[in-house]
């Protein structure tokens, strides 16, 4: 790495710093790496967009688009054209040290399936979902077939009055459950929005209400753990697995 500035050793300003230390081990490291391949993207002649700086695209010679996305050192890249893609990945791997792992199956915990004969891209978080019912102790809880209650409304009035509730509170992991309940929300299971977003709101003093809310939610996932969304066109009419039809653009399907 260049010398810091301000720490220049005088007579030696052309000089570079060795690192000791792999590029997770400081501080400082995922931005050089971002800095050095945004840097090489823009030199490709590649846009970064300016919704997500993690995102790049460009045009291709048949007017279509290629598309790049990273994630630290994972990427993801998606064009019309496995010629477009093969040449990106040999200047990427020209450039950097890199390993194809080939068509995308998994990433961030989102478990990708293809039906290419009907031009269908599934997302699901089997392996996710498995995982944080493990974590909080949800495993063998009791599947149900809602995330919430009607006539259960939650509100501030719930949260801990006495001392003993407060002390069964406080080794309760609320935000932590929410939270990967949130990830989950965000990337493949949009019908728990509305109930994650109740539960969000009583992050500061949750009660043991609240909490029953969250455990229902998970029992709601332990019964509906490979559901996910599909991607296609809008205007075929399609059936997922279970033979149930659908018109919209996305929708949930089952995978199994």
């Amino acid at each position: 790495m260049t010398q810091p500035e301000g720490f220049e050793v005088p007579g030696k300003e052309d000089y570079v710093c060795k690192l000791k230390k792999s590029l997770y081990g400081l501080k400082q490291s995922p931005r050089q790496w971002y800095k050095r391949f945004d840097s090489y993207m823009l030199e490709l002649g590649y846009s970064r967009s300016p919704y997500d700086c993690c995102v790049y695209h460009n045009k291709v010679e048949d007017g279509s688009m290629i598309y790049l996305v990273l994630y630290v050192d994972d990427m993801l890249i998606v064009a019309r054209s496995k010629s477009d893609i093969q040449k990106l990945k040999g200047l990427l791997s020209a450039e950097f040290e890199m390993k194809d792992l080939g068509a995308a199956q998994k990433i961030l915990g989102m478990e990708i399936y293809r039906d290419r004969s009907k031009k269908k891209l599934f997302l699901s978080q089997k392996s996710y979902i498995q995982k944080i019912l493990s974590r909080f102790g949800m495993s063998s809880a009791k599947p149900l077939n809602t995330p919430n209650v009607s006539n259960v409304h939650l509100s501030s009035a719930y949260a801990p009055q006495s001392e003993a509730e407060k002390e069964y509170m406080s080794r309760v992991p609320y935000a932590s459950a929410v939270g990967s309940l949130m990830y989950a929300m965000v990337c493949t299971r949009p019908d728990l929005a509305h109930v994650v977003s109740v539960v969000s709101r009583f992050m500061i003093q949750p009660g043991k209400e609240h909490w029953q809310a969250v455990k229902r939610i998970f029992r709601y996932l332990k019964g509906t753990p490979d559901v996910g969304i599909s991607f296609g066109s809008d205007t075929e009419y399609i059936r997922d697995f279970r033979g149930r039809g659908f018109k919209s653009r996305w929708r949930f399907v089952d995978m199994t």
